[in-house]
């Protein structure tokens, strides 16, 4: 059960920062949560985007994360 409510609260806090910035990378969204470990991002960010909360793209070397508009469908790119 802990590990259910922090995971809610990992998303609630990336899902914050997307409301303030249109698209962040996974080491940007790493940076601005020091309170969440690299593991507990990525893990967040994975579950998120198998939700279709938020869309997953691989830009080069970098993987960027953007929310998911109410008009826009739920696709994820990993290649």
């Amino acid at each position: 059960m802990v590990h259910h409510v922090a995971l809610l609260s990992s998303e609630f806090r990336i899902l914050e920062l997307l409301q303030v910035r249109k698209s962040l990378t996974l080491e940007q969204a790493v940076a601005l949560l020091p309170e969440l470990s690299w593991n507990q991002v990525f893990k967040t960010i994975d579950e998120l985007s198998r939700h279709g909360k938020i869309i997953l793209l691989r830009r080069g070397f970098d993987y960027e994360i953007a929310r998911v508009s109410p008009r826009q469908p739920a696709l994820s790119c990993m290649g």
